[in-house]
């Protein structure tokens, strides 16, 4: 499905490309950037819609963009091969949406080594306009890909592909210092710059209905919060483990879904956690984002696994910008995502997560300089108007 519809005479033309059009705080950013620098935005993303099973589609209807009265025309394009991440987008379709759009400023919501920035940086490789820029998230990677080898055809298609597109980028965004570090261990050109702009997220204002309903009375209990894919890498059972070493007044409420969920409910019969951790299931979005005031603290115990570390948190800054206190491990992007807004331990530790849950459950000055960092922290950094201002000063005003 594409929506045609000519840019506006003497407009400049922004496009949000992205591999998904589901996360809403990202439309919402393109949606400010076009509005506040007089620009026609549009929107290109898969017709497939390729998000992941644990993040079920939270807002709105395919073809329109959120907000508060104003809607940005979406062009839903075919995968290429059904592996949208890989490959991108089918080159016909993409080719001719951006001739007849002629962009002048290109927002990639895609790593710049994949697919999609891939395909755009091609089309524009011997052109100076449209201003191009993409996003860094992945920190685990550890080398870039090496350009010769032992094995026919003795170099990489893949890096020599790199050599070529990644100098025609005019700036990467990155979701943290380590995003940052990891873009440059594998291969982007010092040339083009790597701006640390964290990712948006959704607040209180955003929350409907009512939110989860604990099953017990809150009485003198202290609530534990925790949100995200049961996986062994967000640390679940260090959370749990955790719990059980604390007083019966501790309470734990799991909300998410993934592999462990069978796992996860298996736990919860054990003798230390039995009355006093509850699974709440899959929330909606929104209705997540109105269960956080119910928490005393959220946390988020990832852990680093062969295969990924925690890139962001963003359950966190969701957290922050409800006024719930923060505690997070130290694996990969979470200390930087907390700052000076709640609590950091080793990842991996249960006895160390009581210990910080026990320091911020006895102490009411600690909560409300908590509440209070984590707000600010989300004005400054997480919201939608903060990263479009980011990404506007790298993108517009340049």
């Amino acid at each position: 499905m594409m929506q045609h519809r000519e840019p506006l005479a003497g407009k400049r033309t922004f496009l949000f490309c992205s591999s998904t059009i589901l996360y809403p705080p990202l439309l919402r950013v393109a949606e400010i950037i076009a509005h506040d620098h007089g620009l026609e935005g549009h929107v290109v993303a898969p017709e497939e819609f390729p998000v992941p099973s644990h993040s079920p589609p939270l807002w709105g209807l395919p073809g329109e963009a959120i907000s508060s009265g104003m809607r940005l025309p979406v062009h839903l394009l075919p995968g290429r091969g059904g592996e949208v991440g890989r490959l991108g987008l089918a080159p016909g379709p993409l080719t001719r949406l951006l001739a007849q759009l002629d962009p002048d400023y290109i927002w990639i919501n895609e790593e710049f080594w994949q697919g999609i920035s891939h395909q755009i940086l091609w089309h524009y490789r011997f052109r100076r306009r449209p201003r191009l820029a993409a996003y860094a998230v992945a920190n685990h990677i550890q080398q870039a890909t090496p350009l010769f080898s032992w094995k026919s055809p003795f170099f990489s298609r893949t890096r020599l592909q790199q050599l070529i597109l990644w100098p025609r980028l005019d700036a990467v965004m990155a979701c943290s210092d380590k995003s940052r570090e990891c873009a440059r261990r594998m291969g982007l050109p010092g040339k083009v710059p790597v701006v640390v702009n964290y990712l948006p997220v959704l607040g209180p204002e955003d929350a409907a209905g009512e939110g989860m309903e604990l099953p017990w009375p809150r009485g003198d209990s202290f609530v534990i919060g925790f949100a995200g894919l049961l996986s062994e890498q967000k640390g679940w059972k260090v959370l749990l483990g955790a719990v059980e070493l604390l007083p019966p007044r501790f309470k734990v409420v799991l909300a998410g879904d993934g592999g462990q969920r069978r796992q996860l409910e298996a736990w919860l019969n054990r003798p230390g956690l039995r009355g006093r951790a509850h699974y709440a299931g899959l929330l909606p979005h929104k209705q997540l984002l109105a269960s956080y005031p119910q928490f005393d603290v959220l946390v988020l115990p990832s852990r680093t696994t062969p295969y990924s570390v925690e890139q962001f948190g963003m359950v966190l800054a969701e957290a922050m910008a409800c006024g719930v206190p923060v505690i997070g491990s130290d694996s990969g992007a979470i200390p930087e995502t907390i700052g000076d807004a709640g609590l950091v331990v080793p990842e991996g530790d249960a006895a160390a997560l009581a210990q910080a849950i026990l320091k911020m459950s006895a102490d009411e000055d600690l909560r409300r300089q908590a509440r209070a960092r984590g707000l600010e922290r989300f004005r400054s950094h997480y919201s939608c108007e903060s990263y479009a201002r980011s990404l506007a000063e790298i993108l517009v005003h340049s």
